[in-house]
């Protein structure tokens, strides 16, 4: 260990330590601070800063594998007291450890900030902890390789760059974790199979060195690739992160005459959630209300398909809505959609015809549509963007209107007489 830590002493990179620090905890708290006070959340923001992290860390890596050959110092190393695999092994988790330190603290001010309130789950936050672990130790790992594959002058930067074509190209398969969702969480087996994979591949780019038969590159990438390949498939064949068996007794359900219903790690938005189902409480009576609304991946039902075969959703069953990023536009749009549906009855095409809408009454329908939600939010301004069609954005921007410059006589008058007009026109009487 004494030879680990004067690695770590002497390592060159340790003068940037205070800056990767800082990168990390700005990255951190310079985005959306929603996750805090949500322990999936918490450990997946705090991860995010290692892809980052890890751009440093396959540099810095190839520039220290290369440190030998760039000093012409493999003769004199080979020759030293100290076996050149303990000084390898030294020499790279030097690195390892100078990496690890700016990730272990920005998760360390994260869990802090969090544990205040200790909301439930924070098991979950150990998997996003650990897989980003895994993300600094493959970068330290592609970038040893690249010490000992390529010339001292070059193999930082492409490194540097591999790390980011890597990141981008495994993307499309969920590399990149940035959101923590209570209805997901990280898969143990597959964390367990990348930290296994990775971890192996490390010990063989520390062994190779100190084969004396494996002095060329190309002796030492024929090597490698064996160990390379089962990190790739893991990678490739298996995910990261799965969905969450539903949480039983425990869910939290907000009761009205719609019950909202809540994984328990999204406990935090409970008095938020209170207020908007008070406000669909005081809706007017011609809407017809969902007797219950549950956040996505607490309840899936068991539905046959136009094709005739089983399938698991919200095809059936109560509707859905998201919390994104704390956003209360994100569940209450998608609140406010379940109660027009509800109330239009677009799903029940025995009472109600909806394939004769016409352009003028589907552009009321958006308008009624836009008016539940901005009255479901209570005040403020939408806080997403969109490419959506120039008479959606217009009848949008009429029923918010109504909402946010009527009063709530006013509004409800209007509101109700919309929906009145247009159940009389395609819904057959007395639904």
């Amino acid at each position: 260990m004494s030879g680990l830590w004067l690695h770590v002493r002497n390592s060159p990179i340790r003068w940037a330590l205070p800056v990767l620090v800082v990168i990390d905890v700005a990255v951190l708290f310079l985005r959306t601070r929603y996750w805090i006070g949500v322990w999936p959340e918490t450990g997946a923001a705090a991860q995010v800063p290692a892809y980052l992290l890890g751009v440093v860390g396959a540099g810095a890596a190839a520039w220290a594998a290369g440190a030998p050959a760039r000093h012409r110092l493999g003769e004199q190393l080979r020759a030293a007291r100290v076996h050149s695999l303990v000084s390898e092994a030294h020499r790279l988790g030097a690195t390892l450890v100078v990496l690890l330190i700016p990730y272990l603290i920005g998760q360390a001010v994260a869990f802090a900030v969090t544990a205040r309130t200790f909301p439930p789950g924070v098991h979950l936050w150990l998997g996003y902890f650990l897989l980003g672990i895994f993300v600094i130790l493959l970068a330290v790992a592609l970038g040893w390789a690249c010490g000992q594959l390529l010339g001292p002058v070059f193999s930082a930067l492409v490194a540097a760059l591999g790390y980011l074509f890597l990141v981008a190209l495994l993307d499309r398969v969920g590399f990149v974790v940035v959101t923590g969702r209570p209805d997901v969480a990280v898969a143990p087996l597959p964390l367990a199979l990348r930290l296994a994979a990775v971890v192996a591949l490390l010990l063989v780019i520390v062994w190779l060195p100190a084969s004396g038969a494996l002095r060329q590159p190309k002796q030492r990438g024929l090597v490698l690739l064996p160990a390379v390949l089962p990190l790739v498939m893991v990678m490739v064949t298996t995910s990261a992160v799965a969905e969450r068996k539903p949480p039983g007794d425990k869910v939290i359900c907000i009761e009205g005459a719609t019950a909202l219903c809540i994984w328990p790690e999204h406990e935090k938005y409970l008095p938020q959630l209170r207020d908007l189902n008070a406000r669909i409480d005081l809706l007017p009576d011609i809407f017809v209300r969902p007797p219950r609304i549950n956040e996505v991946g607490l309840q899936k039902s068991r539905y046959i398909g136009p094709d005739g075969k089983e399938y698991v959703g919200y095809e059936v069953g109560p509707p859905v809505f998201y919390i994104l990023e704390g956003s209360p536009w994100s569940y209450a749009g998608a609140i406010g959609n379940a109660i027009t549906g509800s109330t239009f009855g677009f799903k029940d095409v025995q009472t109600c015809n909806w394939q004769r809408l016409t352009p003028p009454d589907q552009g009321r329908l958006w308008a009624i549509g836009a008016w539940v939600e901005a009255y479901l939010v209570g005040q403020g301004s939408p806080d997403y963007h969109t490419n959506a069609p120039a008479e959606m954005q217009e009848a949008w921007a009429k029923g918010r209107a109504v909402a946010g410059d009527s009063s709530r006589v006013e509004q409800f008058r209007w509101v109700e007489g919309e929906v009145s007009d247009l159940r009389g026109r395609y819904c057959q009487p007395g639904r």
